[in-house]
């Protein structure tokens, strides 16, 4: 009996030692289980926030190497804004600080810095790129990448006075990249600007560019003469100038015959030039008026890197 007795206080206790160290296994158990659920939750809030940025340094990259890559074949180059100092246009504007000094589209709808694509702004923009076209005139082209209801939209302001107005451009190689960029597909490999492309084209060839390829057109030998020479003149008629009132000119400053006028409404430019017929005299004479498409123009003259490097050479050379 004594030693049943002992063998049952034995059995009790080895049973209470093995209760014990389960229940100190447990909280081992829970904190590791606590450790887990802590680092999924943290994770999952980091993917959330990441997801509700539609901008973010990976994607500036991307669109940064894009225009660098693009840039040298419209024979162009482009300042970017750095998030701290304004970028000044040649036309004096500053921004993103005189965002609000601007139009988008004739509409006073609101532009402001929003470095993750959300704010308080209609258009919430992301990345800025400047550039100034060289000569005294204030020409400029400005992108300002942007996000307009939380869809990508590439602007353009390419305004030399009045009020800044900035559009959509026109330029598909821009603009179907920065959408690329934007949601996550990254840039194509190629830029498209090295082609024929005359939309992609057609949102860089600025007024005077213009005056080039019409001049190409109408009298190249003598465009080039003059030009050479450096008596060949760019201007715009302003107010009470008759026929040609809104006209732009490129001229060698001689007799009315000297002077190519041209007026570009879209795609459509339209050209007149003093002319006379049969023994009439100068003052006899009357406009000649062709009416020519951009497409046409920059197919002739502005289709490939080599073409476009001449007739920006040309640009430079044009006075104001």
């Amino acid at each position: 009996m004594k030693h049943k007795s002992l063998y049952l206080i034995g059995s009790v206790a080895m049973l209470s030692l093995m209760l014990a160290g389960c229940g100190k296994s447990s909280p081992t158990n829970h904190s590791t289980q606590s450790q887990s659920n802590s680092t999924t939750q943290t994770t999952g809030q980091n993917s959330s926030k990441q997801s509700s940025q539609l901008w973010n340094k990976s994607k500036d990259q991307q669109l940064s190497d894009f225009i660098n890559q693009w840039a040298p074949t419209m024979g162009q180059s482009y300042t970017k804004y750095d998030g701290h100092t304004d970028i000044r246009t040649k036309s004096g504007m500053h921004y993103p600080s005189d965002f609000d000094q601007t139009t988008v589209n004739g509409t006073h709808d609101s532009m402001g810095w929003a470095p993750s694509g959300k704010g308080s702004y209609d258009y919430n923009v992301v990345a800025l790129y400047n550039y100034d076209r060289p000569g005294g005139a204030a020409g400029h082209i400005t992108y300002a990448f942007a996000f307009h209801d939380g869809q990508p939209v590439a602007l353009v302001d390419q305004s030399t006075n009045g009020t800044a107005n900035w559009t959509p451009t026109k330029n598909a190689d821009v603009s179907s990249n920065f959408a690329r960029i934007a949601n996550g597909s990254g840039s194509s490999s190629k830029s498209q600007s090295s082609s024929s492309n005359s939309n992609s084209q057609s949102s860089s060839v600025d007024d005077k560019t213009v005056g080039v390829l019409v001049a190409l057109l109408q009298n190249p030998n003598w465009f080039k003469e003059y030009l050479n020479s450096g008596d060949m003149h760019y201007g715009a008629n302003s107010d009470n100038s008759g026929e040609v009132n809104g006209y732009s000119y490129v001229t060698s400053n001689g007799d009315p015959e000297s002077y190519i006028y041209f007026k570009r409404d879209g795609d459509n430019i339209t050209i007149k030039q003093w002319t006379t017929s049969g023994d009439e005299t100068v003052a006899e004479g009357h406009f000649e008026t062709k009416t020519i498409s951009l497409k046409r123009l920059e197919n002739d003259y502005y289709s490939n890197v080599s073409k476009r490097a001449e007739v920006n050479g040309y640009v430079n050379k044009l006075k104001q």
